[in-house]
């Protein structure tokens, strides 16, 4: 976990409603993108 502040971004995290729906796959990406290079470059 790189971070603990899920919930502050998606209202559904933990939830019933955190379904495959609910989830930002542009955001995510972009998230994993940065913590890939971030790792690549220590």
């Amino acid at each position: 976990m790189i971070t603990d502040t899920s919930f502050f971004r998606n209202p559904n995290y933990h939830q019933k409603t955190d379904t495959i729906e609910t989830i930002d796959f542009v955001r995510m990406t972009e998230a994993v993108k940065g913590a890939y290079w971030a790792v690549l470059s220590l």
